[in-house]
């Protein structure tokens, strides 16, 4: 049988007004609410779908830990190791197991992982 699992990936904090566009931030804020640089924290998932023939099709390869500590902070990612990675081994999964990879677009939060 098909088996999917949602894989948390690193987080990271955007900037609020640019996530929410045209809403006003007094409404986002209150349940959302931003930090000192006005970023909120945003959790970076892949999908895991291991289908009937056993292979492992991983959706999207989250944010990674490529960034030197000057564009970690830039960019709001939180974790220095690659926590995608680590939950697939979790679930039994290492990096050479993954038979194939999609990408939705070429965003580092999507693609860098």
């Amino acid at each position: 049988p098909m088996r999917l699992h949602s894989v948390l990936g690193n987080t990271q904090r955007l900037d609020g007004g640019a996530m929410f566009g045209n809403c006003p931030r007094a409404v986002w804020e209150k349940w959302c609410p931003p930090d000192d640089r006005h970023r909120i924290d945003l959790a970076c998932r892949a999908l895991l779908v291991q289908d009937d023939s056993g292979r492992n099709i991983l959706l999207e390869a989250g944010i990674g830990a490529f960034f030197e500590p000057k564009l970690r902070d830039r960019f709001g990612v939180v974790e220095s190791t690659h926590v995608l990675i680590e939950h697939l081994a979790a679930l039994g999964v290492e990096p050479s197991d993954v038979d194939v990879v999609v990408l939705s677009h070429l965003h580092f939060d999507h693609a860098g992982g």
